[in-house]
Formats: C-alpha cells, sequence, structure tokens
C-alpha cells in the first residue's frame, strides 16, 4: 500500500495505534485526535478490512436504564419494596391495608411482599406482617446504587454494581416483554486494535498529508503543484446509509398475497371488529361448547363496530343449532342466545371471513384466501403472539375433496414455509369434518403446529346458502414467517432491532420465486 491512500482518519487511528501498540475504544476516542466516535467507526472498519490492524480482543459493556416499572418507582420516589419495608418498620402491618393504598399496582405489591420475605427483610403470618430487623437491605442499595445515579443522569453500568444489586438488576430486565420492565440492560461491544506490519509499512511510507480534495482556489494559485494527493480506493467500504423500506414481515405478507393472487384466488377482506356470530356460530361452534376455550376473545364494549348478520342468515343459523334446521343433522339441541350473538370482539381467527363469504353468495366454483389479523389472549412464547396473522383460504367445487386439500397443504409448507419435512396429523374442529393439522418441521424447535383445515361441515356451508364442498385452512402465516425467514423465535419478527431487520432475509431462494432482502 503506498501512502497516498490512507485516509486522514485511518493516519490518526494508525499513528496512535502505533505508538501504544494496542488500544481499546475509549483510549482512542480520548487520545487519538478523531473527531467523533463516527468517524473511529469508519476509520476502525476501514483500518481492519485492508489489514492494517486487527483486533485483538473484545469486551462487553452492560448499562442500565430505567423501564417503564422503574421510572414509575423514581416517580413516587422509591420501590414498592423500600414503601413497604418503611411502612412495616413504621407499625402499619396489614398486608390487605397497605396494598389498598393505590401507591402502585396491587401485583406489584404481591411482587415486593414476596422479594422481602425472601429477603429475610419481612415475615408474614397470614396477612398480618412483621419487620425482621431495621438494617439496610439489598433494596437500599439499589435505590442508591443505581436510582440515584440514573436521576442525576449519571451512566450506571452492571459490573461496577455489588453483587446482589447486579443480580437484582438482572432478575428485573427481562430481554422481552420490555413494556412491564423495571430495568433495561443494554449490551455494547468494545474492541481492543492493535497495528499489524503492514499498517507500520504504509504509516512509515506516508510522510507529508495527502491532499484529499481539488479545489477551485487550488487550481487558481497553482498551490497544487507539488503536492501529493490521495488515491481513490475502491476496495475501501463505504460508509453505510440506511434509508427506509419496508418492514421484512411485511414484504413476506404481500409476497404471499402476491403469490395466492397469481393462482386465481380472490381476496377476503374484513374488520379485525367481529361479532360472536359470524367468528364463532356461523362456523357451528356451539355457545356453550368447550370449543370455544381455545379461542379466548378480546370483547369490545361497543356492538356497532362489528356490523350485525341479516335476519334470515341468523334464523337460520340459530336453527341449525337448536335442532339441525334442514341439513339432516340433530343440532347442539339447546337454546341459542341471539343476543349473545351480537357481541362484538376482536376477530380471533381467520375463518371468520371465510364465514362471511359464504353468506355472501360466493362464485361456485371459486377460490378465495385471506390474510387476517387475529387476536387471543394467549401467553406469548417462542410460537405464540396474542397478536397475529392467519392465512385463511377456501376453495367451493362440486368435484373438491379431501386429496385436494392435503395437496394444497403440502404446496404451502414447501412453496410458502420452504420446509422439507411435513406430516397431517387427524384433528377435531367444531366447523370441519374430516379435519387435519399440518406439522412442519422446524430446524431448531423441532415439530411445530402450522393450523388447522377441513372439509367445512353441512351445517356450517348450508345455513349459510352454499350446499357444493367447501375446502378450508386457517394456517399462521407468523410461523410459516419462521420457517422462510429462518427464525427461531416468532417475537423476532416484531423486534424494534433496526440494525437486525436490515439483516434479516425475508425469503430464500427456493420459496415464491426468489429472495429478496430487507
Amino acid at each position: 500500500m503506498e501512502a497516498a491512500e490512507l485516509h486522514p482518519l485511518e493516519r490518526a487511528l494508525l499513528s496512535y495505534l502505533a505508538s501504544k501498540g494496542r488500544a481499546g475504544e475509549a483510549d482512542i476516542l480520548s487520545g487519538s485526535g478523531l473527531p467523533d466516535e463516527g468517524s473511529y467507526r469508519r476509520a476502525s472498519q476501514w483500518v481492519l478490512s485492508r489489514g492494517l490492524a486487527r483486533e485483538a480482543g473484545r469486551s462487553v459493556e452492560s448499562t442500565v436504564s430505567l423501564g417503564p416499572l422503574g421510572r414509575e418507582a423514581l416517580e413516587r420516589g422509591g420501590t414498592p419494596e423500600l414503601m413497604l419495608l418503611s411502612a412495616v418498620r413504621s407499625g402499619r402491618a396489614d398486608f390487605s391495608e397497605l396494598q389498598a393504598g393505590g401507591s402502585f399496582d396491587p401485583s406489584r405489591w404481591g411482587s415486593a411482599l414476596g422479594a422481602l420475605v425472601k429477603a429475610g427483610a419481612v415475615s408474614r403470618d397470614g396477612n398480618s406482617l412483621r419487620a425482621a430487623g431495621s438494617g439496610r437491605t439489598v433494596f437500599h442499595e439499589l435505590w442508591d446504587r443505581v436510582y440515584e445515579p440514573l436521576s442525576r443522569g449519571e451512566t450506571v453500568e452492571l459490573s461496577t454494581l455489588p453483587e446482589g444489586v447486579g443480580d437484582l438488576v438482572l432478575s428485573r430486565s427481562p430481554r422481552r416483554g420490555k413494556g412491564r420492565a423495571e430495568f433495561i440492560v443494554t449490551e455494547s461491544v468494545r474492541l481492543v486494535l492493535e497495528i499489524t506490519g503492514e499498517g507500520l509499512a504504509a504509516l512509515g511510507a506516508a510522510g507529508g498529508e495527502a491532499v484529499g480534495r481539488l479545489t477551485q482556489e487550488m487550481l487558481a494559485d497553482g498551490s497544487w503543484r507539488g503536492r501529493d494527493f490521495r488515491r481513490y480506493s475502491f476496495d475501501m467500504p463505504p460508509p453505510r446509509i440506511p434509508c427506509g423500506r419496508l418492514h421484512p414481515y411485511r414484504i413476506f405478507l404481500d409476497t404471499v398475497r402476491r403469490k395466492f393472487i397469481s393462482m386465481g384466488f380472490k381476496e377476503m377482506r374484513g374488520s379485525i371488529a367481529e361479532t360472536e356470530f359470524w367468528n364463532n356460530d356461523a362456523l357451528y361452534m356451539p355457545q356453550f361448547h368447550p370449543a370455544r376455550d381455545i379461542h379466548d376473545v378480546y370483547f369490545l364494549d361497543t356492538q356497532d363496530a362489528a356490523g350485525w348478520p341479516d335476519p334470515a342468515t341468523l334464523r337460520r343459523v340459530a336453527s341449525t343449532h337448536e335442532d339441525g334446521w334442514e341439513t339432516g343433522s340433530r343440532g347442539w339441541e339447546y337454546p341459542y342466545d341471539r343476543a349473545r350473538a351480537l357481541t362484538a370482539v376482536l376477530r380471533s381467527q381467520g375463518t371468520a371471513l371465510s364465514a362471511r363469504c359464504l353468506g355472501s353468495g360466493p362464485s361456485i366454483p371459486g377460490r378465495y384466501f385471506g390474510i387476517a389479523r387475529c387476536f387471543r389472549y394467549d401467553q406469548v412464547d417462542a410460537t405464540h403472539l396474542p397478536d397475529f396473522f392467519q392465512m385463511e383460504g377456501i376453495v367451493i367445487g362440486e368435484t373438491i375433496d379431501f386429496r385436494h386439500l392435503l395437496g394444497l397443504l403440502r404446496l404451502f409448507a414447501v412453496e410458502i414455509a420452504g420446509v422439507d419435512e411435513y406430516e397431517y396429523l387427524p384433528a377435531y374442529f367444531p366447523f370441519t369434518e374430516p379435519s387435519v393439522e399440518l406439522m412442519v418441521k422446524h430446524p431448531t424447535l423441532g415439530w411445530i403446529e402450522l393450523g388447522g383445515a377441513g372439509l367445512f361441515r353441512p351445517e356450517v356451508t348450508e345455513p349459510l346458502g352454499v350446499t357444493a364442498p367447501v375446502i378450508a385452512w386457517g394456517l399462521g402465516l407468523d410461523r410459516l414467517a419462521m420457517l422462510a425467514m429462518k427464525l427461531s423465535d416468532i417475537r423476532d419478527l416484531m423486534t424494534s432491532d433496526l440494525s437486525r431487520l436490515r439483516r434479516m432475509t425475508v425469503l430464500p431462494d427456493r420459496v415464491l420465486g426468489g429472495a429478496r432482502n430487507a
């Protein structure tokens, strides 16, 4: 490498490394003369990529900040543990009375009591509390070492905290669900750089500083003569310029939509506010049946948002539930509650779109699909979210049968999820018979369920005016996306980490006609 190829930022960084041998980020920023952290980032990337310096080590710094619960405690002047402990030590011993005080949410008082009992600061006999000692506790240390410095705008590093306080901070800084976190711990990787022989050679040959820009004034006064100009280096990686783009999951959803439309499907759309009639009743789910327990719904305080069914359809569906109507079935043999049918909920399953489609005079034969945003009260984990998307679809035709359905499910597993291993399992749903679940093999999580499918029962189709066979499916699009985007946690689809989103691969080459990157 010739001296003229060194950028001024590279020169400054290499000069400092040459004088120190190796140095960490903090020392480089304070002693190298680089103007700011962004300049250091660019210079370090350049010298590392060109072999002028190497990584000699790295350290991880963890800094602590307050989450929503921590900010609430700071505003109130104390954590629930400190306030509860202070009250008990002052003679207030009835926990129910303290919990009803209103300073914090009742559940936080319960957690505080559990923490104090575990730490041995408070003992409990039924609803009566008693202080165990009057000295300082780890909760006092937590306030002094974390809350007080953060309230003054100071930086708190996890490594500087006493062991008990640090453990407490970590236990109250969940990696997921930060909306209910007391603390947020942010990790930053700091590199230690060391100059290489190539770097020393390039720096030794540098001599005077090369000119990086030829200006109009230099041309006018002739000062450009005899000057060394820095050459353009086309192998130097440019600085990354983030730009606006679609979310990777949005790209996936749009691609799935285009795929269905290209196969001749018509899209079903509907409001996320739905009645229990279309969400459950029209699908022959009885109002008393435990099958509804798997669709824990969010109820709305308005009726108008969901839209009511027409009286004739409501009458036929009600009769089907009560005595089978004209379907040849005995029905569920219970008094159908029409008032409950009009209760408004957030849509809990995409099949509500299929029910509305069947009740609106669909084309026969016909193919329909929907990308439905659904809501269920569910425990969040690697494969479950309370707010999720389903890929819903129906095919109507006189010659349609269960074998066609299995073929479509295979198409979804291979062409959308991009998996090699899948299987069908027998299943039960109140609205289909026969019914099947599609299972696929995730490389990390193992076998996971993608969703259910089946042939709609006459008790579903005939009251809605359709007599031809109808195959139907409802698959979890979030789980399909996990497989297609090579993710191991469904929550990564909703991450707020922009750098991770920019690196996320949306679709592999084999899926849906080619790969695209966010």
